[in-house]
Protein backbone atom coordinates (compact mmCIF):
# COMPACT_ATOMS: atom_id res chain seq x y z
CA UNK A 1 0.00 0.00 0.00
CA UNK A 2 1.34 3.48 -0.77
CA UNK A 3 2.65 5.67 2.02
CA UNK A 4 -0.37 7.99 1.83
CA UNK A 5 -2.73 5.19 2.81
CA UNK A 6 -6.44 5.10 2.27
CA UNK A 7 -8.06 8.55 2.47
CA UNK A 8 -10.74 7.32 4.89
CA UNK A 9 -8.62 4.77 6.73
CA UNK A 10 -7.65 4.80 10.39
CA UNK A 11 -3.98 3.84 10.35
CA UNK A 12 -1.57 3.67 13.28
CA UNK A 13 -0.32 7.19 12.63
CA UNK A 14 -3.80 8.47 13.55
CA UNK A 15 -3.77 6.77 16.96
CA UNK A 16 -1.87 7.35 20.17
CA UNK A 17 1.04 4.89 20.43
CA UNK A 18 0.71 3.56 23.97
CA UNK A 19 -2.02 3.15 26.53
CA UNK A 20 -2.48 6.36 28.51
CA UNK A 21 -0.23 8.36 26.19
CA UNK A 22 -2.96 10.94 25.69
CA UNK A 23 -2.72 12.05 29.34
CA UNK A 24 -1.10 15.41 28.43
CA UNK A 25 -3.99 16.17 26.06
CA UNK A 26 -6.51 15.45 28.83
CA UNK A 27 -4.54 17.61 31.26
CA UNK A 28 -4.56 20.57 28.85
CA UNK A 29 -7.11 23.33 29.01
CA UNK A 30 -8.37 23.30 25.39
CA UNK A 31 -11.76 21.60 25.25
CA UNK A 32 -14.81 21.67 23.03
CA UNK A 33 -17.94 20.62 24.91
CA UNK A 34 -21.22 19.17 23.72
CA UNK A 35 -24.21 17.68 25.50
CA UNK A 36 -23.00 14.08 25.21
CA UNK A 37 -19.25 14.38 24.69
CA UNK A 38 -16.24 16.61 25.19
CA UNK A 39 -13.25 16.77 22.84
CA UNK A 40 -9.91 17.64 24.46
CA UNK A 41 -7.41 19.06 21.96
CA UNK A 42 -3.71 19.87 21.70
CA UNK A 43 -1.41 20.85 18.86
CA UNK A 44 -0.13 17.86 16.95
CA UNK A 45 1.91 16.95 13.89
CA UNK A 46 1.01 19.19 10.91
CA UNK A 47 -1.23 17.42 8.43
CA UNK A 48 -1.88 14.43 10.68
CA UNK A 49 -4.24 14.30 13.64
CA UNK A 50 -4.38 11.61 16.31
CA UNK A 51 -7.48 10.32 18.08
CA UNK A 52 -7.86 8.97 21.59
CA UNK A 53 -11.06 7.70 23.17
CA UNK A 54 -11.51 7.83 26.95
CA UNK A 55 -14.61 5.96 28.14
CA UNK A 56 -15.41 5.02 31.71
CA UNK A 57 -17.44 2.15 33.10
CA UNK A 58 -19.19 4.62 35.36
CA UNK A 59 -20.96 6.28 32.41
CA UNK A 60 -21.17 3.26 30.11
CA UNK A 61 -21.18 0.09 32.21
CA UNK A 62 -21.69 -2.36 29.35
CA UNK A 63 -18.59 -3.36 27.36
CA UNK A 64 -20.78 -3.85 24.30
CA UNK A 65 -22.03 -0.26 24.53
CA UNK A 66 -18.50 1.09 25.11
CA UNK A 67 -17.30 -0.69 21.97
CA UNK A 68 -20.30 0.67 20.05
CA UNK A 69 -19.41 4.23 21.12
CA UNK A 70 -15.76 3.65 20.10
CA UNK A 71 -16.86 2.50 16.65
CA UNK A 72 -19.04 5.59 16.22
CA UNK A 73 -16.24 7.95 17.31
CA UNK A 74 -13.67 6.32 15.00
CA UNK A 75 -16.08 6.37 12.06
CA UNK A 76 -16.86 10.07 12.48
CA UNK A 77 -13.14 10.88 12.85
CA UNK A 78 -12.05 8.91 9.80
CA UNK A 79 -14.59 10.67 7.56
CA UNK A 80 -14.07 14.19 8.92
CA UNK A 81 -11.60 16.89 7.83
CA UNK A 82 -10.22 17.05 11.39
CA UNK A 83 -8.20 13.95 10.45
CA UNK A 84 -5.89 16.19 8.38
CA UNK A 85 -5.94 19.26 10.66
CA UNK A 86 -2.85 18.39 12.70
CA UNK A 87 -4.63 18.28 16.05
CA UNK A 88 -4.45 15.66 18.78
CA UNK A 89 -8.00 14.89 19.95
CA UNK A 90 -9.26 12.86 22.89
CA UNK A 91 -13.00 12.21 23.05
CA UNK A 92 -14.61 11.60 26.45
CA UNK A 93 -18.29 11.12 27.21
CA UNK A 94 -20.12 13.58 29.45
CA UNK A 95 -23.40 11.70 29.72
CA UNK A 96 -24.75 8.26 29.01
CA UNK A 97 -25.76 7.58 25.45
CA UNK A 98 -29.52 7.13 25.06
CA UNK A 99 -30.43 3.58 24.02
CA UNK A 100 -29.75 2.90 20.34
CA UNK A 101 -29.09 6.56 19.54
CA UNK A 102 -25.73 6.46 17.81
CA UNK A 103 -26.91 8.94 15.18
CA UNK A 104 -27.28 11.68 17.80
CA UNK A 105 -23.72 11.07 19.02
CA UNK A 106 -22.36 11.01 15.46
CA UNK A 107 -24.08 14.30 14.65
CA UNK A 108 -22.76 15.95 17.81
CA UNK A 109 -19.22 14.68 17.23
CA UNK A 110 -19.29 16.03 13.68
CA UNK A 111 -20.24 19.46 15.02
CA UNK A 112 -17.54 19.28 17.72
CA UNK A 113 -14.90 18.29 15.16
CA UNK A 114 -16.05 21.23 12.98
CA UNK A 115 -15.35 23.55 15.91
CA UNK A 116 -11.93 21.92 16.45
CA UNK A 117 -11.07 22.47 12.78
CA UNK A 118 -12.14 26.11 12.99
CA UNK A 119 -9.89 26.62 16.03
CA UNK A 120 -6.95 24.91 14.32
CA UNK A 121 -7.31 27.07 11.21
CA UNK A 122 -7.22 30.32 13.16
Amino acid sequence: MPQAGRPQGFSRRHRFAARGSFGPVLAGSRKVRGALAVVHTAAGTPGRSRLGIALTRRLIPSAVERNHVRRIVREVFRRHAVKRAGVDCVVAMRATLPADDGAQLACELGALFDRVCARAAS
